[in-house]
């Protein structure tokens, strides 16, 4: 994902082709759209309260009683930027909860040494999920070679742009308790990476080092991990965040090893058509709800307080800022993931 992202119906057969199974409508609305957007969204729920963080200065944080709102804004969730980083422009941060009282942050955070708008993975710790969380000390959990930064855990081996960033981290607890880290790499080709964590989430285990899940020519960003009937399946978006094309996929793969998921097909899960009119549907987020289901939340542009129309992008138009939307998902009698329906605020 990038600093800023910023709408149309469709028929329900296209829709259902698609892996909606609802009927094409009005966009929905979204459930939390402060004046400053709400892009990049990590949602967890605890204790049947829901907890979530953006891209912002230091990590903007909101509460929602249920998953639906009322959503009310908490404040930075970083006590400070790590002191390897150059700004506390946090782009698409993650939050893990690791026990009870132990919570991980990941974020993306600004550097020296790499080029223009390029950043470095680090992590930050609380006992709560809404912080205050510390940076760890030392360097960034993510950082390329090139990087005038403390030395870090993974340094993103084989990549071949030196001068490129990482982004998006996402952590991934295995069924048999493993801990990973997910990141994709800046600039084109893009990349999806994964590598093995300790145990608290905080660094990258001994002796582990990252490999490549997904090589693409296209933008493939924000990947998010979820293991179902023994099958890994990976949520990604895909294309350019600033237009309303920006859409989220899946993936299916038996394993997580080297390539996994660079042959597969991908599926389109959500767009600006099948949404009703959601521009740019990304940087979905996967969280369990009260009743035991899950819950799917991602971004969209709006333009004032409706979706921004279908030509809009956010490099060159004013005005957008990206609202938090929300699905329920459900899978199919093939463990392949549909949005049931979308959820308005309360």
């Amino acid at each position: 994902m990038t600093p800023r992202r910023r709408a149309l119906g469709a028929s329900a057969a296209f829709a259902a082709c698609l892996s909606i199974s609802f009927s094409a409508g009005a966009a929905p609305r979204p459930v939390y759209a402060p004046s400053g957007g709400f892009a990049d969204p990590s949602v967890v729920n605890h204790n049947s309260q829901f907890y979530g963080m953006a891209t912002g200065s230091l990590v903007p944080s909101a509460q929602g009683n249920i998953a639906s709102g009322p959503w009310g804004a908490e404040g930075p969730a970083l006590t400070s930027k790590p002191s390897w980083a150059t700004g506390g422009g946090m782009w698409a941060p993650d939050l893990e909860r690791i026990s009870a009282n132990e919570w991980v942050l990941y974020f993306a955070a600004p550097v020296n040494g790499l080029d223009a708008n390029q950043r470095c993975i680090g992590a930050a710790t609380a006992s709560s999920p809404l912080g205050p969380f510390t940076p760890v000390v030392g360097g960034p959990l993510v950082c390329p070679g090139a990087a005038d930064v403390p030395s870090p855990d993974d340094t993103v081996p084989g990549r071949p742009i030196a001068t490129a960033g990482v982004i998006d981290p996402s952590g991934f607890k295995d069924s048999d308790g493993a801990r990973f880290l997910l990141y994709k790499t800046q600039q084109l080709p893009s990349s999806l990476r994964i590598v093995r964590l300790n145990a608290a989430g905080t660094h990258v285990a001994v002796d582990a080092t990252s490999r490549q899940l997904l090589r693409s020519d296209r933008i493939v960003e924000n990947p998010v991990l979820v293991k179902r009937a023994g099958d890994y399946i990976l949520f990604a978006s895909r294309g350019p965040y600033n237009k309303c094309t920006y859409e989220t996929i899946w993936m299916r793969a038996n394993g997580v090893g080297t390539n996994a998921f660079n042959s597969v097909t991908q599926h389109t899960l959500l767009t600006d058509s099948n949404t009703g009119g959601v521009c740019g549907p990304g940087g979905a987020d996967i969280a369990a709800a009260i009743d035991e289901g899950q819950r799917i939340f991602f971004h969209g542009w709006l333009c004032g307080g409706s979706p921004c129309p279908i030509n809009f992008d956010a490099q060159t138009d004013d005005g957008g800022r990206r609202g938090l939307y929300l699905g329920v998902l459900g899978w199919d009698s093939n463990n392949n993931p549909v949005v049931n329906k979308f959820l308005s605020p309360e």
